[in-house]
């Protein structure tokens, strides 16, 4: 400390240490997709998928992840600041896409199957994250909106949100009948939204956000792969058939009960049904 005269008026002035920022820490955590021990692509048919232990090969797959958070050393989970790209992230969401336009797959050719951000430098042993997209930007015109929510194959109306996965599959096998079905899709996304006109943003939070959310411990950012097993995911569901009166496959609104099964395995409660517990993504 030193004083400094001034007009006969005395100053104090001090040196104040200011503590240095954080170093950032970049780390990209590696997402992949399966049926059971098979990596999940356009170009290939799998079979004895589900009840019916079913044909399918996938037509679309991809989904949105946000809420990523690293667990440290002492089981503090540390968010993951993602790094905006102009295509697959913003600073508040990720997209996935594991279609690649081969086979029988209706995108294109671009893949993404990382999710990368900066973390505070340190050792981190698990990861944290909600398959979703954030309430706060969850309800907008994907027109206008920025990557990657001006995905429009990934959106519902406005007062419902985003399809938080975009799984379509095309099915073979099964027993037939008045209820057989050669399709199949996962769409997630929040219900009971409230009325109103669907091309406006509800007031308040939808009733069911259906936002799945994971802690995977031993994860190593360094190491290890968040593996989503479609066959594990699947496999309390006949993809033959279609539930009567509801829309092809899962789309996540109360009744249908072709999301019953699929919802347990999410980890996400269904008509009033608490889920036993998520089985279907693992660290690898």
């Amino acid at each position: 400390m030193r004083s400094i005269i001034t007009g006969g008026i005395a100053l104090i002035s001090a040196s104040i240490a200011v503590p240095a920022l954080a170093q950032a820490q970049p780390v990209q955590i590696r997402f992949d997709a399966r049926v059971g021990s098979e990596p999940a692509r356009c170009d290939k048919a799998y079979a004895n998928v589900g009840t019916a232990k079913a044909g399918l090969r996938f037509q679309d797959l991809r989904l949105y992840v946000s809420a990523v958070k690293l667990i440290d050393a002492r089981g503090r989970e540390v968010p993951v600041t993602l790094t905006p790209d102009d295509q697959w992230q913003s600073d508040q969401v990720a997209l996935l896409d594991f279609e690649n336009g081969t086979g029988n797959c209706n995108g294109n050719a671009a893949t993404n199957m990382v999710v990368r951000g900066t973390v505070p430098a340190g050792n981190y042993r698990g990861l944290v994250f909600d398959i979703g997209v954030p309430q706060a930007v969850n309800h907008q015109d994907p027109t206008l909106a920025a990557a990657p929510l001006n995905v429009t194959a990934m959106t519902w109306p406005w007062r419902i949100g985003y399809k938080f996965t975009g799984i379509d599959l095309e099915t073979s096998g099964g027993a037939g009948g008045p209820n057989a079905a050669t399709g199949f899709s996962i769409h997630l996304g929040s219900t009971n939204c409230g009325e109103g006109s669907p091309m406006t943003a509800p007031t308040t939070p939808c009733a069911n956000p259906n936002r799945p959310h994971y802690r995977l411990e031993g994860f190593d950012p360094a190491k290890s792969t968040v593996v989503l097993d479609l066959g594990a995911l699947l496999a309390g569901t006949d993809i033959t058939v279609n539930a009567p009166k509801s829309a092809s496959g899962c789309m996540s609104f109360p009744g249908d009960g072709d999301c019953t099964a699929i919802f347990d395995r999410l980890g996400l409660a269904f008509d009033g049904q608490p889920s036993a517990g998520q089985k279907w993504v693992r660290a690898e």
